[in-house]
């Protein structure tokens, strides 16, 4: 135990020591945060203005409130690649193959890096929480309930846990950081229009739109918008036709469909802790075969 908590720390301290790879595992949260702020804030306002016809008060906070929801939901992908980074590195330098033959054991120096990585992800992720609720709140909306904070920190370990184990499985593969950093640079790049954080879910092909919503990540940013925009879509949407709420729901990656089925937030939940414990076998399956080699 000893061996974990210190290597653990080992993996905290590097990370958090190095601005670069802090910054870059930003970068994709910036870029959508920037696109937001110049382009995207005012032609959602007008688009949500035109279908419900008239102004009303509470749609920019609703508005933002996606966006955050969005945002929250890409860096635990991003940041979890961030930190991983670390076991690269430590391949590529051999210092990984040298915590392999130590006399500590094997499972520890993969605990550790599983370890630092998730709480890396969720010390930043609570970070994120806690700005997204005081600018939601600067721009009109209100704090969040005490049953909405229990299920959004539910859904948020959902998402940090299911992406860590994910990024892990994929990261076993690369042992050099050109490899990684490209690596990084793709997934960055089309994370925003897998979770629809980018633009709508619904301007997206059909089949994109599919795919996308097979992801853990997009289920994940569904199930944070869902809490993330509750209020001031109770707001902003009061007597409005229940089709009007139902295609806006779906056109902004609020409800999943596969097909013309609502993933509803159970399934959806039940789809991230699933696919959480096939990727937990999978890496179980890659550290057997490495500790073989």
């Amino acid at each position: 135990m000893k061996a974990l908590v210190q290597l653990t720390k080992r993996n905290l301290l590097q990370f958090f020591r190095n601005r670069s790879e802090v910054f870059f595992s930003f970068l994709s949260v910036l870029i959508i945060l920037g696109l937001y702020l110049l382009f995207l804030s005012d032609q959602q306002v007008r688009n949500i203005e035109y279908s419900i016809g008239q102004s009303v008060e509470g749609i920019k906070p609703m508005v933002n409130a996606w966006v955050m929801a969005g945002l929250l939901a890409v860096s635990t992908v991003t940041l979890s690649i961030g930190a991983l980074g670390r076991m690269v590195l430590d391949k590529n330098r051999k210092v990984f193959y040298d915590f392999m033959v130590a006399p500590i054991k094997r499972y520890q120096l993969f605990l550790s890096y599983i370890t630092s990585t998730f709480l890396i992800v969720l010390m930043i992720s609570i970070t994120i929480v806690i700005i997204s609720q005081v600018y939601i709140l600067f721009s009109g909306g209100d704090w969040f309930t005490l049953d909405q904070w229990l299920r959004l920190s539910f859904y948020l370990l959902l998402c940090i846990i299911s992406s860590t184990f994910m990024v892990l499985f994929v990261v076993s593969f690369i042992e050099n950081p050109s490899v990684m950093s490209t690596f990084a640079t793709v997934v960055g790049t089309l994370i925003g229009f897998v979770t629809g954080a980018y633009i709508p879910m619904g301007v997206l092909p059909k089949s994109v739109q599919i795919v996308s919503n097979l992801m853990p990540v997009s289920q994940g940013a569904s199930l944070l918008r869902q809490v993330f925009m509750e209020t001031s879509m109770q707001q902003v949407f009061a007597g409005a036709p229940e089709a009007v709420i139902s295609n806006y729901m779906k056109f902004q990656g609020i409800d999943l469909y596969i097909g013309d089925t609502l993933l509803t937030p159970t399934i959806m939940v039940a789809y991230l802790i699933i696919s959480t414990f096939i990727f937990i076998a999978l890496n179980y399956w890659r550290f057997q075969k490495m500790k073989n080699n």
